[in-house]
């Protein structure tokens, strides 16, 4: 049965891969509009979410921006596909404007090593197939709970030249090996850590967040780099954007760095809100019974 799911599924992302961006986008709303009407647990997380993280908002004004960050869910699963199964130069010729890229070269030039920090908001793999077709990137991988995708998306995320790595002690070296060697390294830096990790504020409220960010920067002198993929209106492409980095998160003490991080993260999120993926828990194992109605 869970073959025959993955066949299905494959051969479902491949056919959205086929299709103009437009029509790609238009199924990720339809998508993302059903899962608002239908009750289910990822519009009750992420009515939550943006209840708590937005309490200055309006009801309505809460309503509005849950109805649009369901259909940009629905667009990111639909385009999943396309950057997993299209060439590379495809999916970067989408993008229509790039700012602050020079930060990324000033670090290089200082032969410094650069963690790419890339929050689940608007197109995040597009993210990292254009930093790895321009420069040495490697990212840890988890595999797909569908093993039958596995080498889709490993194949896929590899095809722009990044490494790929398992999320273990493993990737954790070669990680920092790459720093060292004055190269890039992507993180998702609002991933719920499964062990470790401490408890400090995220849109003032208390979050389990990472240690291996500050940790990584902090023993290799790194910069810290957040990049964002914004989806354009009417499927006009993409723009992407890289922020300063904040040198705090190198050298302070490890709970303001990771403050900072966090910091960061609300950065990037305000730049398009409604694009950040409010379906994800990002509170578990913070507050008991946060996501309880």
């Amino acid at each position: 049965m869970s073959q025959t799911r993955d066949r299905i599924a494959q051969w479902l992302l491949r056919a959205n891969a086929r299709l103009p961006l437009a029509f790609n986008h238009a199924l990720g709303i339809l998508i993302g509009t059903a899962f608002t009407w239908l009750p289910n647990k990822r519009v009750a997380t992420a009515r939550t979410n943006i209840r708590r993280c937005f309490p200055q908002l309006s009801k309505r004004e809460q309503r509005k921006m849950l109805h649009s960050a369901m259909r940009h869910a629905g667009r990111a699963i639909v385009e999943a596909g396309r950057m997993w199964a299209r060439p590379p130069a495809d999916n970067i010729a989408l993008l229509r404007s790039i700012e602050g890229e020079e930060v990324i070269r000033q670090a290089r030039e200082q032969q410094r090593g650069v963690i790419l920090a890339t929050p689940h908001l608007g197109n995040w793999e597009l993210a990292g197939s254009y930093v790895s077709s321009r420069y040495p990137l490697t990212i840890m991988y988890r595999p797909s709970r569908m093993a039958g995708l596995d080498d889709m998306i490993h194949g896929g995320r590899e095809s722009s030249g990044g490494k790929y790595v398992p999320a273990d002690g493993s990737g954790v070296r070669a990680q920092l090996k790459a720093l060292k060697a004055g190269e890039l390294i992507g993180i998702l830096p609002d991933q719920v850590p499964t062990e470790g990790g401490i408890i400090v504020p995220f849109f003032g409220l208390p979050a389990l967040s990472m240690t291996l960010l500050s940790n990584l920067a902090r023993k290799t002198n790194a910069v810290v780099i957040f990049s964002v993929v914004e989806r354009l209106p009417w499927a006009r492409g993409y723009r992407m954007t890289f922020l300063p980095s904040d040198e705090a998160i190198t050298t302070a003490d490890m709970e303001e760095s990771v403050e900072r991080v966090n910091a960061q993260v609300e950065k990037c999120i305000q730049l398009c809100p409604e694009q950040y993926l409010w379906t994800y828990k990002r509170f578990k194992n913070a507050t008991p019974g946060f996501y309880i109605k």
